[in-house]
C-alpha cells in the first residue's frame, strides 16, 4: 500500500547538533513511520524524510515531534514539503521567529495570487465589456 503521508526537508542545525541526536529522533518515530535522514557536520545541516501509512493522530504526532525537535536544534527556519493523502503542501519548521515570518510570507503570497487573479478578471472585462 502506498504511503498516505510524507514530509521531507532540510534544515540548518546548531553547531552542537550531532548525528546521534538525529538518530535518536528517527528511532522515536520509526514505528509507524519510515524515517530517512542524513547529517552533515561541515554545513551543520539535517536532511530528513518521514513517510508511511499513518492515521490522522499519527500524522499530528509526527508533526508535533518534528516541530519540537526543530525548535530545539534548528539554527534557522526551513520549509518542508508535505504530502498528505495525495495533497501537496508546505510546512515551516525551525526557529519560532523564523516560522512566523515564513508563515507571513506564505500568507502574503496567497493574497498576491488572489489579487492577481482578480486583476486578470477585471482586465478581461475591459476587453469584452458586453458580457
Amino acid at each position: 500500500m502506498p504511503a498516505t503521508y510524507e514530509i521531507r526537508g532540510a534544515m540548518p542545525v546548531r553547531e552542537e547538533f550531532r548525528h546521534s541526536h538525529a538518530q535518536q529522533f528517527a528511532e522515536s518515530l520509526a514505528n509507524p513511520a519510515d524515517v530517512y535522514f542524513a547529517t552533515d557536520a561541515i554545513t551543520h545541516s539535517l536532511v530528513i524524510r518521514i513517510r508511511g501509512v499513518l492515521s490522522d493522530d499519527e500524522l499530528e504526532s509526527v508533526e508535533d515531534a518534528l516541530e519540537q525537535f526543530s525548535q530545539k536544534w534548528a539554527s534557522a527556519g526551513a520549509i518542508f514539503s508535505r504530502l498528505r493523502y495525495g495533497e501537496p503542501s508546505f510546512v515551516p519548521f525551525g526557529l519560532a521567529c523564523h516560522v512566523e515570518l515564513l508563515a507571513e510570507v506564505s500568507d502574503l503570497h496567497l493574497q498576491l495570487e488572489v489579487f492577481l487573479q482578480r486583476q486578470a478578471w477585471l482586465l478581461e472585462r475591459f476587453r469584452t465589456p458586453d458580457q
